[in-house]
């Protein structure tokens, strides 16, 4: 099914195809909520590294969520395991499907093609993410002994200035930060369609706008926080 398909309704179907069906409706569910909604938060709480006293407001926003037990909770089975769905699901989809950009250049079939791109390369980088922020205080402690065992704003400065596999981590994390942008934004518009949020051309061309409009605006608040991570100049510079 492309980006650009309704989803055919369930009755009638076989049940080998109706279990794709499903699937592909969990998947497409999943990449919003809880997702999407992670990523936005995600987005918001580094945002606050940006600004005078960026440094302070990051640090006790890692304090509070590291210091409340119910969050490793919502870590494991509000957030985990729906990636890890999404990720293998996805990445069975990006294999089954069959792209044909160098026959028909159309925008819809790049953007189809763009997206499990995107997904592939995110699979890695969440990995890579996940196991420098979030396990390697739990795994490596020594490392983290100075702040009491919580990642802090230094640690994210020196981690994303240094260089890893013979690329700039901060690099890394622009790449990652467009992918993830990408993928959220343009899922976001093939889920109103396989939902029936969004029905006819009308109605996708808008939406498809303003999908466009929050993926931009996603992408600056990333890409702002990146760098205040990296420069720590931009951290004190005043906002708008």
């Amino acid at each position: 099914m492309s980006e650009s398909e309704v989803a055919a309704p369930s009755r009638g179907l076989p049940a080998r195809d109706l279990k794709h069906l499903l699937l592909r409706r969990l998947h497409s569910l999943t990449g919003v909520l809880p997702i999407g909604a992670f990523l936005v938060e995600h987005f918001y709480q580094n945002f606050k590294a940006y600004g005078p006293g960026g440094e302070h407001r990051f640090d006790t926003v890692v304090e509070d969520l590291q210091g409340n037990p119910v969050v490793l909770y919502l870590e494991i089975f509000a957030i985990g395991l729906p990636i890890l769905y999404h990720a293998i699901y996805g990445l069975f989809l990006a294999r089954e499907a069959r792209h044909n950009v160098g026959s028909y250049g159309y925008g819809r079939n790049w953007a189809f093609f763009a997206q499990r791109i995107s997904g592939v390369l995110l699979v890695a980088y969440i990995g890579y993410h996940l196991w420098m922020t979030r396990l390697r205080p739990e795994l490596a402690p020594e490392l983290f002994e100075s702040s009491g065992g919580l990642l802090t704003y230094g640690y994210m400065h020196d981690y994303l200035t240094s260089v890893h596999f013979g690329i700039p981590t901060w690099a890394i994390y622009f790449l990652g930060v467009s992918a993830a942008v990408f993928h959220f934004a343009n899922g976001l518009w093939g889920f109103m369609i396989h939902w029936g949020i969004t029905v006819g051309p009308k109605a996708q061309r808008v939406s498809g706008f303003a999908c466009a409009g929050l993926g931009v605006l996603l992408w600056v608040v990333g890409i702002v926080s990146l760098y205040a991570f990296v420069s720590p100049s931009l951290a004190d510079v005043a906002l708008p």
